[in-house]
């Protein structure tokens, strides 16, 4: 069995268009999302429907409550609460209603779990190895054995507690996870990667073997630029697609 897992899409409907078209060649049983469909970027609309359409679901992101207005954002700086509020205001009922709806966690194939930030909270940031640590040692095992799945930060990569309960950072790439290790895995992002690379990055996930692959897809950054840049959004959402910061 394949699972796709996707995140911070942020509105850009160039990059996911990229991404399905590599997903369409992989064919995997079951995609997923992790939040932030809205945000940043131009186009909202088209990514809420995409995730209707052709996910098994998944869970909210911070961006995704306030551009439902679940949330006032009170933590958002303010370029991103405008870009928040400008999604909010340029989505459907029906995909407004989609973004309402959203779990902030769940358990999926593999006793594998989804969240945004963190499993104790959507807008919780984890950067660093004590963070992962902390997060991996509260965690539930009623919830399951699989990977934890995580956005929010846009950096791809991994936080792998061992046997012996050391807990390590891995780089993206491959990641097979053995007999009584547990993970905390951030699949990247798909709209607005962070990492210095600008091209969309998601996961696939062999639950039968535990086996986690990073990949990244190029696409059309500039025509992404340009949207976000028509629509009024503020230009630096714009300039960061181009260096991946």
């Amino acid at each position: 069995m394949k699972i796709a897992v996707l995140s911070d899409i942020h509105s850009n409907g160039d990059a996911l268009a990229a991404v399905v078209r590599e997903l369409e060649g992989i064919r995997p049983d079951r995609v997923y999302h992790l939040g932030d469909l809205v945000g940043y970027n131009a186009e909202p609309e088209g990514c809420v429907r995409w995730a209707m359409g052709s996910t098994a679901g998944g869970v909210s992101g911070n961006h995704d409550a306030v551009a439902c207005g679940r949330s006032a954002g009170v933590h958002f700086h303010r370029a991103a609460l405008h870009a928040a509020l400008w999604s909010g205001r340029n989505i459907s009922v029906e995909a407004r209603g989609y973004l309402a709806a959203l779990p902030e966690r769940r358990t999926v194939e593999g006793g594998s779990l989804l969240v945004h930030g963190s499993p104790g909270d959507p807008e919780q940031y984890v950067y660093t190895v004590a963070q992962a640590a902390g997060e991996l040692a509260r965690l539930d095992p009623g919830e399951g054995e699989g990977p934890v799945f995580f956005g929010h930060t846009h950096l791809a990569g991994a936080f792998v507690r061992r046997e012996d309960g050391t807990v390590e950072a891995v780089r993206p790439g491959t990641l097979i996870l053995r007999k009584g290790e547990r993970a905390l895995v951030n699949p990247g992002s798909v709209g607005q990667p962070r990492d210095r690379n600008p091209e969309a990055s998601f996961v696939l996930f062999d639950p039968e073997q535990r086996k986690v692959s990073w990949l990244r897809v190029p696409y059309d950054v500039e025509a992404a630029r340009w949207k976000v840049l028509d629509a009024g959004l503020p230009p630096v959402f714009a300039e960061r697609l181009r260096d991946g910061t």
